[in-house]
């Protein structure tokens, strides 16, 4: 659910507060890819011997996503330290694509625009089960 609205069509933020603010949503999305490592790694313990290879390969994916993500975020902070604070860009409509309400709402807050509090409601989006 998109919590994209009209008056975020305006919304203006740095450049470089705009990667800022990417890379620390990187790094949080790096630590939970920590987290779920740490978890895998718990479960190959009860898990059979046959059945261990899925987990290990698992785990060498979910490390090179936090590999990944830990790269990227490294970019951002330097592109944002890069940049002069006086060069912006309209941000309104690039959040309004961003489909998990708790993300958007937090980039949204940290952009400068208003928080709705998503983070408190049914459509925080954080989970979805398949």
């Amino acid at each position: 659910m998109s919590i994209h609205t009209q008056a975020e069509d305006t919304l203006q933020a740095s450049v470089a507060t705009t990667f800022g603010v990417l890379a620390w949503e990187m790094e949080l999305a790096g630590a939970r890819c920590i987290f779920l490592d740490s978890i895998i790694g718990e479960m190959m313990k009860s898990v059979p011997e046959d059945k261990r290879e899925a987990l290990v390969e698992g785990m060498h994916t979910v490390d090179l996503l936090s590999q990944q993500l830990t790269s990227l975020s490294a970019f951002a902070r330097r592109m944002s330290g890069t940049i002069a604070d006086d060069v912006s860009a309209s941000v309104g409509h690039a959040l309004g694509d961003i489909t998990l309400g708790a993300l958007a709402d937090r980039m949204c807050s940290a952009l400068g625009g208003e928080e709705r509090g998503v983070n408190d409601r049914e459509e925080a989006g954080d989970l979805d089960l398949f």
